[in-house]
């Protein structure tokens, strides 16, 4: 798996004033409009005080210094992934007034704040459908979860459901295979003896310690106990599909660039859960906010989108909170988004 951080701009050509605002402005102009922007759409649209000749003289330049490129000799010009790299740079300095998330949408996540695991499903979903873009939401400290419950339910022959209730909100259950038939009141017994010792640890200190809170009771050598320990770190733990939070991905049908099911379908292999948690915890580093373009991702199927990302951190649990979209995506208007959605999501949980 290839570390892609995203891309310096020390060894880019520089630019002057004017070429900047040329790049930032054709920028602005290919988000909102989608389609390659030309000299005169620039020279009609932003007051540059110069020829239209001028600016396509600009332009060539910029093309030639690698930011921008083209489709058709005589179209207009749109971005490379360093021209958005330079973009993005820039717009961060930027103040941009904030798109105010409803009242109503903020209201909805609180309702739910009870249940973690609802709650960050619920923030991918909104924020797909407020961003029109694949939501995604991924989380570390899951291990970290309290044991607030645990039952042992016997199920047909020799087999038994190990269940798990978290603070979260997560119930997780996982069925035992045994060699030997329990009896209900051996079973009883054990799930009474593993809420006296294990409820209120948290799955980390369950894994940890589970020998030495259990190594003093009768029943220690006895199989189900045994089946226990010995593959705790399994049964005491979270699987990682739990850990991300993902919206469907049609959304992204209504982007031109991927309006073509083709396209789209090249895309998809790389907005799997499994992908997309190994992508988030190699490529976006904890406790800030990251953006990878194109190339940057450092996967082919990733080479025409972007995605941005916020973090945020509560008393249980921090992570991601991101979008993926074309590489086209508006980065200052999600980027508001995003961080709205990361104070309600802190003050939720």
């Amino acid at each position: 798996y290839i570390i892609f951080s995203p891309m310096s701009l020390a060894n880019i050509p520089n630019l002057n004033d004017r070429e900047a605002a040329v790049l930032t402005s054709l920028i602005d102009g290919y988000i909102q409009s989608g389609s390659p922007i030309s000299s005169t759409f620039l020279s009609k649209k932003y007051n540059f005080n110069v020829s239209s000749a001028t600016i396509r003289s600009v332009m060539s330049t910029l093309e030639d210094k690698g930011y921008l490129t083209h489709l058709h000799t005589s179209g207009g010009r749109l971005p490379t992934d360093i021209g958005y790299r330079f973009y993005v740079n820039t717009i961060k300095n930027l103040s941009v007034p904030k798109k105010i998330l409803s009242k109503d949408l903020e209201q909805e996540l609180l309702t739910i704040s009870n249940n973690v695991d609802e709650l960050l499903n619920a923030t991918a979903l909104m924020l797909s459908k407020v961003s029109n873009m694949f939501g995604v939401v991924t989380i570390n400290g899951y291990q970290n979860s309290i044991l607030t419950d645990i039952e042992l339910v016997p199920i047909q022959g020799d087999r038994v459901m190990l269940v798990l209730a978290l603070d979260t909100g997560i119930v997780k259950s996982i069925v035992l295979n045994l060699d030997i038939r329990l009896k209900t009141k051996f079973i009883n017994k054990t799930t009474q003896l593993l809420k006296d010792r294990l409820i209120n640890l948290s799955l980390k200190e369950i894994q940890n310690s589970i020998i030495n809170r259990l190594n003093d009771v009768e029943i220690y050598t006895h199989e189900l106990v045994q089946v226990l320990i010995n593959d705790r770190s399994n049964y005491f733990s979270i699987d990682s599909n739990n850990c991300i939070y993902t919206s469907s991905a049609d959304v992204l049908l209504e982007q031109p660039e991927f309006n073509n099911v083709v396209d789209y379908k090249k895309i998809l292999p790389a907005l799997d859960k499994d992908f997309l948690i190994k992508h988030f915890k190699t490529n976006f580093s904890l406790g800030s906010e990251s953006t990878l373009i194109g190339k940057e991702n450092g996967d082919i199927r990733l080479n025409e989108c972007a995605i941005i990302t916020t973090y945020f951190e509560s008393g249980i649990i921090s992570g991601k909170i991101g979008v993926v979209g074309p590489k086209r995506i508006p980065y200052q208007s999600l980027q508001s988004i995003l961080e709205q959605f990361t104070e309600i999501v802190e003050s939720a949980i």
